[in-house]
């Protein structure tokens, strides 16, 4: 019979956060004008985190950097690392470029977490610049800790996109929804919403002729989709864009088994503030619901999804 020191422990239940809500970049800066926030969008956003604390949802924000930081990151390739810089004129010109992005990710950052705390709400920064370290690109360590210490006190933390020193290319773009499958991967989370400049996602960009919001994507175990999904980026998004949010919604209801329910809604949108504050399923709406095939969607259990053979992996295409 084993004894109590030589039996192994149970692993710690995961610690729960009923929701991170993700301010999209697009929705609270103009992307098309140099470091320029748009307020009434961002006050929107602000609100939906309130209502969810004065609710006493534990909570973390994510924002992206929209046109602060993308276009410095973009002028200096900073996405490339400083291992392809060649000579120490280049070299010095990216660190520069680096030094650029951060100051202006940061700008935003301090932006945002103003108006969280002139709203109420007891947001707390956690830029991931100065504590994450990324090897290819992938978070290999952060404070995970620090940050389940923060929820167990009441505080919101806020991350944001951000340039990040790594292992293998001397630095790299860290994406705000790269964060957040970091932080679903760690943290029993119940449920993510993306508040956007659109309604949803589309089964092709919103501004081309016919295109449809998807009120539902039902994904496989195996990641895949039903229907194929095309999207476009902006020229200014060195973070992936729509394509990105996409496959991070897929891979969090998949590493999660269908627990964590991912919502992409307007941030404009009167269903903003309700799919953030309900914990079970909705009513449709003018918004998309990202969840796991055979999981309950308002209320009835969702039909097999059966993989289209034109879909590419994961059906997603890029335009």
């Amino acid at each position: 019979m084993m004894n109590k020191t030589s039996q192994s422990k149970k692993p710690a239940r995961p610690q729960t956060v009923d929701i991170i809500i993700k301010f999209g970049g697009s929705a609270i800066t103009d992307k098309t004008c140099f470091e320029t926030l748009r307020p009434a969008q961002l006050a929107a956003a602000v609100d939906c985190v309130r209502l969810c604390v004065e609710n006493g949802l534990s909570c973390i924000v994510v924002h992206g950097a929209g046109s602060f930081g993308h276009h410095q990151a973009r002028k200096f390739q900073i996405n490339t690392g400083f291992v392809t810089t060649h000579t120490k004129e280049e070299r010095q010109n990216k660190i520069l470029g680096y030094s650029l992005t951060r100051q202006s990710v940061t700008k935003l950052d301090q932006l945002v977490i103003n108006r969280l705390i002139e709203g109420g709400v007891p947001a707390i920064q956690c830029s991931p610049g100065s504590s994450w370290e990324l090897d290819k690109r992938q978070p290999v360590k952060w404070p995970k800790e620090l940050v389940a210490g923060f929820l167990l006190q009441g505080l919101v933390p806020v991350f944001h996109g951000d340039c990040c020193l790594d292992a293998a290319l001397g630095c790299c773009i860290l994406s705000g929804d790269t964060v957040i499958k970091s932080l679903c991967g760690f943290f029993d989370v119940k449920r993510v919403v993306f508040l956007t400049d659109v309604d949803g996602i589309y089964d092709k960009p919103p501004d081309q002729p016919g295109a449809k919001l998807m009120k539902t994507i039902s994904v496989g175990h195996d990641g895949s989709l039903k229907h194929a999904i095309s999207t476009s980026q902006s020229k200014n998004d060195v973070t992936g864009g729509i394509m990105l949010k996409l496959s991070t919604a897929v891979d969090i209801v998949v590493q999660t088994k269908g627990s964590c329910v991912v919502h992409v809604c307007s941030v404009e949108s009167p269903a903003a503030s309700r799919v953030c504050l309900e914990s079970g399923q909705h009513k449709s709406g003018d918004f998309t619901t990202v969840y796991l095939e055979n999981h309950e969607v308002n209320g009835t259990a969702s039909p097999n999804s059966i993989l289209n053979d034109e879909v590419l992996p994961n059906g997603i295409n890029t335009e």
